[in-house]
């Protein structure tokens, strides 16, 4: 009996293993994987800021090098913020609290597509915005595109913070990335590109995230060695530069943001 039980446990741990296991090209819901996206915790606004009406898709079409100064200079109607290329989100926050606070959206978020048929999103590096007292904010999310095949989201696309992806493929690459820099925030102020920055541009990170994304979701074609050289030449942030956690993980209710673009 005993062993009985030991093998029907043995049985279960297997198979939720085989469950939370991936590979490239077969992530599900990602490329043309048509399972359920899965996340291994929801998102959740903090208390006292909330999403007005909904997440929607604007249209960017993938932006020349030449274009991104224009594109975010201060005369832009709303900030920007994150990283990509091909999939861009507006939505609007609202902070009902007498003090400043800051909303983060980590690394790892799945931004799915609810309606009009569009990429679902990828996050892949932490981004945070803040909010002042009694006050909203329509801001722009870049992000990366997850799903090769399918159109890039338009005003009539419809998007949910779903939750943190739980791909150990995705992961692969999430924790190489690390803390380094590769949000246009990180890279661009009022004043354009931040003085003193080594290593690859903006333009030339989101080519080659997106390439790795592409290949993790897509193509099934895992990080090479060349691909860890790259990463590993960006910059990483400096520690007075990141939000610091608690011991309970949390970040502070306030922590000055990157961008100035809009304010």
């Amino acid at each position: 009996m005993k062993k009985s039980v030991l093998f029907l446990v043995v049985l279960a741990v297997l198979g939720m293993a085989s469950c939370e296991s991936d590979s490239p090209g077969d992530i599900d819901g990602m490329g043309d994987n048509t399972e359920a996206l899965k996340v291994k915790e929801p998102f959740e606004m903090p208390e006292g800021i909330y999403i007005l009406g909904d997440i929607t898709g604007r249209e960017n079409g993938g932006l020349k090098s030449t274009q991104l100064k224009s594109t975010y200079s201060t005369t832009a109607t709303y900030p920007c913020y994150g990283s990509g290329e091909w999939v861009r989100l507006q939505l609007t926050l609202l902070n009902t609290r007498s003090y400043r606070r800051t909303v983060y959206f980590q690394k790892g978020l799945v931004w799915r597509c609810q309606s009009g048929g569009s990429q679902h999103g990828l996050q892949c590096q932490t981004t945070w915005i803040c909010l002042e007292p009694n006050s909203r904010r329509t801001v722009n999310i870049d992000l990366y595109c997850a799903n090769l095949g399918i159109p890039s989201p338009d005003e009539l696309s419809k998007y949910e913070i779903l939750g943190v992806t739980s791909s150990p493929t995705l992961w692969k690459l999430l924790n190489l990335i690390g803390w380094r820099k590769i949000n246009y925030e990180m890279f661009y102020s009022n004043l354009g590109l931040k003085a003193g920055e080594a290593g690859p541009t903006y333009e030339e990170i989101i080519e080659r995230v997106q390439t790795v994304v592409h290949n993790l979701t897509d193509r099934g074609i895992d990080i090479t060695e060349d691909d860890i050289a790259f990463f590993q030449s960006i910059p990483e942030l400096s520690p007075e530069d990141i939000p610091p956690v608690d011991e309970n993980s949390q970040y502070p209710e306030y922590f000055a943001e990157f961008m100035t673009i809009g304010k």
